[in-house]
């Protein structure tokens, strides 16, 4: 009978216990990644959400910047990290799916890290300076065939550049990319001429599609940006069912719990939806986009498996 008791005892002290243990998370400070130098969009992304994060969690929400190695520097911190839910890591789509493809590296990324969210979707546009006279796809297909056409991108081997070659590939046309360190610079190489056009990132060119200094063609993903909806979709401007969406995505390290992963892309969809938060991002030219660890799983294995194949055939070879 005291037997009896003492595992009754035991049992109830457990049920007790489970939700309460849940609900201790977060418990201590949570370190939000970024693999990349202080500024620019993602750095934006990870301060947004620390902001707000705190704020819903009351926890402090810190961002710590550890650049270098084609972000291999923060992701690898992250994975040596505890997998408790309290170090994250913010990351476009180029470290997840295309790195591992160009570079041998310290990590995994199908396996090593967990998804939690889609954070933002981070528009690739094409633009040309208006110099040039490409103010069309017909133009682009024209000029290409006339002459060698240079471009550029941010980085070889970047997502820029693949939505690039995938570009070639879809129109039958040959160009040379000329890589430079950022969508900044490669924004400023379109506007002063140095480069008749290029593929850059939306939150890199947006001022200088406002200001005129160049023109917009189309962006790369399958519907048009809410900060930019008179400029058309590629495949509206004359490249049928082009698509080369980019994306930042939240992570965490292999082994988190659960309860905590549902936790956080809770609060970041709850962070995505509020008005505040958007204004900031569509103004740098993102596009607030959330959806669950399973749909981000599946879009990560299916990106990976799409430019696995095109840095394959095209014989990319990273910087």
């Amino acid at each position: 009978m005291k037997l009896l008791h003492v595992k009754c005892c035991l049992f109830a002290l457990l049920v007790d216990f489970a939700p309460a243990h849940a609900q201790t998370f977060p418990s201590k400070t949570i370190r939000i990644i970024v693999p990349y130098a202080p500024g620019g969009s993602i750095d934006l992304t990870a301060r947004l959400i620390a902001k707000h994060l705190q704020d819903s969690v009351g926890q402090n929400v810190i961002v710590e910047n550890k650049p270098g190695a084609n972000a291999a520097i923060g992701i690898e911190t992250l994975v040596r990290s505890d997998a408790d839910g309290h170090t994250l890591v913010l990351l476009s789509d180029s470290p997840v799916t295309m790195n591992v493809h160009l570079a041998r590296l310290n990590y995994d990324p199908l396996t090593d890290l967990v998804p939690i969210s889609k954070v933002v979707s981070s528009p690739i546009i094409l633009a040309a300076n208006p110099k040039a006279k490409i103010a069309s796809i017909p133009d682009l297909i024209a000029a290409a065939k006339d002459k060698p056409l240079s471009y550029a991108v941010a980085g070889r081997g970047s997502a820029s550049h693949l939505a690039a070659e995938l570009l070639q590939r879809e129109l039958g046309i040959t160009m040379h990319a000329v890589p430079y360190r950022g969508g900044a610079p490669v924004a400023v190489a379109i506007a002063s001429g140095e480069v008749p056009l290029g593929l850059v990132d939306t939150a890199a060119i947006l001022p200088m599609i406002s200001s005129g200094q160049v023109l917009a063609m189309g962006v790369a993903e399958p519907v048009r940006a809410q900060s930019m909806p008179d400029i058309p979709t590629l495949s509206e401007a004359g490249v049928p069912s082009f698509s080369a969406p980019s994306w930042l995505a939240l992570f965490a390290p292999r082994g988190t719990p659960q309860d905590r992963i549902a936790r956080l892309n809770a609060e970041i969809a709850k962070i995505m939806a509020m008005a505040d938060a958007q204004r900031v991002l569509f103004a740098a030219g993102l596009e607030p986009a959330t959806n669950s660890p399973t749909e981000m799983r599946r879009i990560i294995e299916a990106d990976y498996k799409k430019w696995g194949q095109l840095i394959e055939a095209s014989g990319l070879k990273a910087e």
